[in-house]
């Protein structure tokens, strides 16, 4: 029996949930499938107007798509590119530039492969061979600092500007930045979470959820560790030897946390 389902909490502090997550089965082929997360920016005004918009126009893409489209992958990749561009035209068209956005993650799954897209900071793993491989990189502020500045991508969350991403929706037209890879299907689990999770539990916390919890409580049990649990976090002390800048420490529950998740076989 596969899993495929989205999880989704407020968190301890905010007054709404601004996240909007997805994972659906195309409803005229069971082999294709459909996994969104998408997080609102919170220091814009309303963005689960943005984040909820966006999902549930590419839900409704999704299932109005013929799967003679969606087995041609980089055909698919093009029309999806040409609809996200459509969605951030219609939402700065409605709402005005600055006013509100969100990251967008996404994965179609077809009969052959997966093709993944993003837009912000919400990342995308698969756990394949026992190991947890992130696939996206995070449109933000920071990111550099891991592939280029010698910092550990598990520190990242220790400055305060992590939470200022390069590439969104609904902001401006230039920076609807699309990034996209197409992967195998040799993966056991793919799974899409928004920073209110990551920025929370550490991949090396996420794998041991992997492994030792029952992959029918999985998604939820990563959520709760990021709302519920203290994870003793602290910043490094070569961190603040390298790098002269402000430090914060994410505390449990402090943003909306969601997920999507799709295991092969339980």
């Amino acid at each position: 029996m596969e899993i495929l389902e989205t999880k989704t909490d407020i968190g301890l502090v905010r007054d709404k949930n601004e996240d909007a997550v997805l994972a659906i089965r195309h409803p005229r082929n069971k082999n294709f499938k459909l996994l969104i997360a998408a997080d609102g920016m919170g220091g814009k005004k309303h963005g689960e107007i943005a984040s909820n918009y966006i999902v549930n126009a590419l839900n409704r893409w999704f299932c109005n798509k013929d799967v003679r489209t969606l087995i041609d992958t980089e055909k698919t990749e093009e029309l999806l590119r040409k609809y996200i561009k459509s969605l951030n035209t219609n939402l700065i068209k409605k709402y005005g530039e600055d006013n509100l956005g969100t990251t967008l993650t996404l994965a179609l799954i077809n009969k052959k492969n997966t093709l993944i897209l993003n837009i912000g900071d919400s990342r995308l793993y698969i756990y394949k061979n026992r190991r947890l491989i992130q696939i996206t990189e995070d449109d933000s502020d920071v990111w550099d600092y891991y592939k280029y500045g010698g910092v550990k991508k598990d520190h990242l969350r220790y400055f305060a500007n992590n939470s200022i991403i390069t590439a969104c929706i609904g902001i401006c037209p230039e920076l609807c930045k699309i990034t996209s890879t197409v992967i195998e299907n040799d993966y056991d689990i793919i799974l899409l979470l928004t920073d209110g999770v990551t920025d929370n539990i550490t991949d090396s916390k996420i794998k041991r959820l992997i492994t030792w919890t029952s992959k029918e409580r999985l998604l939820g049990k990563i959520i709760n560790e990021a709302v519920n649990v203290d994870q003793k976090l602290h910043v490094p002390l070569y961190l603040k030897r390298k790098y002269t800048a402000n430090y914060v420490i994410p505390f449990c529950g402090r943003d909306n946390a969601s997920g999507a998740i799709y295991i092969k076989e339980v």
